[in-house]
């Protein structure tokens, strides 16, 4: 599962560095306003994922939770759609003129949102299982 999480990090960091050398070298204000919120959005996203490491490698909570069959079909999904959707918009990116490029970047940017709403939850229900009582054994 850490294998999971840290290998859909380095997705999100490589996007990251590549949506800021697109951001660099883009010429339309537009189009680095575009860009410049995926990058924001790809922080949070890489920022959440951190927090989420780090909270499997020290809570048991966290280690069982993330262990479920959902998550880990999540992560596998996520791994394998986000790069190439980021891919895709760097592409288009050289390609399209601004105002078809904006439909990518919406497109984009729902889908970075959805993933960071979804690890939100799961680091919310971490929080929540944490702070319970264990059941008394007997």
């Amino acid at each position: 599962m850490v294998h999971s999480l840290t290998r859909l990090l380095s997705h999100v960091m490589t996007a990251k560095r590549d949506l800021k050398r697109a951001y660099y070298t883009s010429r339309n204000q537009d189009t680095k306003f575009d860009v410049k919120e995926l990058v924001a959005a790809t922080i949070t996203l890489q920022r959440l994922l951190e927090d989420l490491i780090t909270k499997r490698r020290t809570l048991r909570v966290a280690k069982k939770l993330l262990e479920d069959r959902k998550a880990e079909l999540n992560l596998r999904k996520w791994s394998i759609g986000f790069p190439k959707r980021a891919k895709d918009f760097l592409n288009k990116s050289k390609k399209l003129e601004q105002q078809h490029l904006r439909k990518y970047q919406q497109s984009l940017l729902e889908y970075i949102n959805s993933i960071s709403v979804e690890l939100t939850k799961w680091i919310e229900d971490i929080e929540t299982l944490k702070g319970m009582p264990r059941p008394p054994k007997g």
